[in-house]
């Protein structure tokens, strides 16, 4: 008996997330005719109203294939639907420029320090004087102001703005934003002052989305007015209602190095748990007529109405949609397997918003339930505990590896880091943090009862701060975390089919299997290595975007040497940036010094591992490199052919007086120059024929060879 025959719909799992991957991570977007998938949909009906008379058993593949072929290209389509840009009425198809228009607010606002961030709906815009009806999502920061700071979810306002493309990263390792907000469907972000909006009409939306955010609204005030505040306040927040703007960065990177950030988010745990609370509530109504479907009924509109109050998280989506599935199931006396229920909610959720296949959260949530489902049984019975505590204990460790096995490939890829006490940690989080929400819970339904609500909200407060003092002082222990560990996404499926191949070979001891996962091994083995030659062989140079002077990286073997201010080390962000490119580049060691001006003395000679320099002149691995700054003194007499030449520092030259000095085969200036005087030498380096790059205007220049 074939045992895929039961997980009918897992077997979709793989066709739906290939379409949708093709449609949301494509640069190119391929509309597919519905004609396609209607085809292959009639023959798909021939065969199977047909196949006693025309097709034999021994052909059946054919309609898995046909299955497959639909699925597929359907996913692909529905993917493309929710892309704004495919939009005959989009409104980033107008012409740039400085334009009014009238947007609604379709997310809840977030108060930075200095702006007022959210995501706008633009719904029209001005054209020659006309209102033309248009359609998108743009994120949208407003100068602070009193007026902005009572924006809310469904206002609907008149600004005047310019909207233009989400910046890349400027650095190498940096955090591309562009991709991060295409990946969230938004491909336009604006900056209005505080003098060119202004409101129109408030209470528009969703009105049962904008009725969640005021309760979330009202229970939030509730914790403040019983004393909550500071870090105490902002995880409470976090874990009872999924409210995370106050969040500290440092708190947040205690969490990740310890393993247990998934607390901060409202996820599949609290949904649990709120559904056993209304289980036990609403278990009056289980003896009356009809009482076993109104129950049900109850729970599926209190779950998803708690989903929306959290801000409807990937994870908060996953877990209500599984138990929507499971208390429906149990209404109709089915017991359908949970693995199918996984594979209707991701079907379900990704044909609703087929972004949220590219959200993190998502990938790792189901992952985590998935490697519950298959593993936690097989490792906790590698261990028989003696007695009801050390049962419990072992439970939570159990769950903890389950879990940690199969998302750990995604977490090597996503955070290059693995926090190693994760296990010991969770035994004393898990229990922890159940014990806060159900705290939670009574402090927000009694929060009118002036001594029960303070003497709750005290108890909350005290769990939690004893919470974020035991997860700092586990990640400030030695060894809590491995950092560094950098795989590639190739990398990443190679090790999530040698854990399949693996597990397959252990429950059937197939002898098939075990040389299917040794084979990946070897091939995950090979690729590393070659990655790691490549990387030995591989020099480059990196002129960084940085403020004031410039600076620039020169990389081979693993080693590297800086050149130039290294003031711009001091930027905790561009330090963090770098620290990535680094790891991900293998990049360990670094000799460090200064570039200085030339002076009328001569300049002092340096030569280490293929890397000459002197003054203003530099040999890297066959490349040579010129540097003009403000006290450059070229000789005429003896023209230098170089490579690359730097401007850096905006010396008051033209290129015309430069190449008399220097015959450059590709000019960069840094980010050290102004913005109008890099914009006229460009001219000039188009009008006598140059290569250029432009560290300000186009990010950071990196070239390998």
């Amino acid at each position: 008996m074939n045992p895929w025959r039961q997980f009918p719909l897992v077997r979709l799992i793989l066709p739906v997330c290939t379409g949708m991957a093709a449609g949301i991570f494509s640069e190119q977007e391929i509309k597919v005719p519905l004609v396609f998938p209607g085809l292959l949909l009639l023959c798909f009906s021939v065969i199977v109203f047909s196949h006693k008379f025309i097709f034999p058993y021994a052909l059946r593949w054919i309609t898995g294939i046909l299955i497959i072929l639909i699925t597929t290209l359907l996913s692909y389509s529905i993917s493309l639907t929710g892309k704004d840009t495919l939009r005959k009425d989009y409104f980033g198809n107008f012409e740039p420029g400085q334009r009014t228009c009238i947007g609604e607010v379709t997310e809840p606002v977030i108060q930075k320090q200095k702006s007022t961030k959210t995501i706008i709906r633009i719904i029209c815009m001005k054209e020659r004087g006309t209102w033309c009806r248009t359609d998108g999502m743009s994120l949208v920061y407003f100068g602070k102001s009193l007026r902005s700071q009572l924006l809310c979810y469904g206002d609907r306002l008149v600004m005047t703005t310019r909207f233009t493309l989400p910046q890349v990263a400027r650095n190498p390792g940096g955090f591309d934003n562009r991709r991060y907000l295409r990946l969230k469907g938004i491909y336009r972000q604006a900056y209005v002052n505080p003098d060119h909006w202004r409101l129109i009409s408030r209470g528009r939306g969703n009105p049962l989305f904008r009725m969640a955010l005021c309760w979330r609204d009202r229970m939030l005030m509730i914790l403040r007015n019983n004393g909550l505040k500071g870090r105490e306040f902002a995880v409470a927040g976090a874990l009872l209602l999924g409210y995370v703007d106050e969040i500290d960065s440092d708190l947040m990177r205690d969490y990740s190095a310890t393993g247990v950030m998934h607390i901060l988010s409202v996820s599949g745990m609290h949904v649990g748990m709120i559904f056993l609370v209304l289980e036990r509530l609403l278990s009056f109504l289980s003896g009356r007529k009809n009482g076993a479907s109104i129950r049900a009924v109850l729970v599926i509109v209190f779950i998803w109405v708690y989903a929306l109050i959290t801000g409807l998280s990937p994870a908060v989506m996953r877990a209500a949609a599984m138990l929507s599935l499971v208390v429906a199931g149990k209404t109709m006396k089915r017991h359908p397997d949970i693995l199918n229920i996984l594979a209707a909610s991701v079907i379900f959720l990704l044909a609703w918003q087929p972004v949220l296949l590219a959200d993190p959260g998502f990938q790792l949530s189901y992952l985590a339930v998935a490697g519950i489902v298959l593993f936690y049984k097989p490792v906790y019975d590698l261990f028989v505990p003696g007695n009801w505590l050390l049962e419990k204990v072992w439970s939570i460790v159990a769950v903890s590896m389950a879990a940690q096995l199969v998302t750990l490939p995604l977490c090597l890829y996503y955070f290059h880091q693995f926090p190693n006490y994760f296990f010991i940690t969770n035994i004393l989080v898990i229990p922890l943090s159940n014990l806060i929400i159900y705290t939670g819970i009574l402090c927000l339904a009694v929060g009118s009862v002036p001594v029960i609500s303070l003497v709750a909200a005290k108890a909350l407060s005290l769990m939690v701060w004893f919470l974020n003092a035991f997860i700092h002082w586990m990640g400030s222990l030695p060894f809590s975390v491995t950092h560094g560990i950098v795989i590639t996404f190739p990398e990443s499926i190679l090790l999530y089919m040698i854990l399949v191949t693996c597990a397959v070979y252990i429950s059937g001891k197939n002898k098939v299997w075990l040389f299917a996962m040794l084979s990946l091994m070897i091939l995950l083995s090979g690729n590393v290595l070659m990655e790691r030659w490549h990387q030995a062989a591989a020099s480059t140079i990196t002129v960084y975007d940085v403020r004031g002077p410039g600076l620039y990286d020169f990389t081979a073997g693993g080693k590297s040497i800086l050149v130039g201010g290294l003031s711009a080390l001091n930027d905790p962000f561009f330090s963090e940036t770098m620290m990535k490119y680094r790891q991900i580049n293998k990049i360990s060691g670094l000799f460090e010094f200064q570039h200085p001006l030339p002076s009328r003395k001569g300049y002092s000679a340096f030569q280490s591992d293929g890397f000459y320099r002197k003054g203003n002149y530099i040999g890297f691995s066959g490349k040579k490199i010129g540097i003009v700054n403000r006290v450059f003194r070229g000789n005429r007499s003896c023209k230098m052919k170089v490579d690359y030449l730097i401007i850096s520092g905006g010396p008051k030259t033209t290129l015309k007086e430069v190449i008399k000095y220097f015959n450059p085969g590709m000019v960069i200036f840094d980010a050290s120059n102004s913005l109008w005087k890099v914009k006229e030498w460009m001219k000039e380096a188009h009008w006598l024929g140059l290569r250029c790059h432009s560290v300000s205007v186009s990010g950071a220049f990196r070239e390998e060879f």
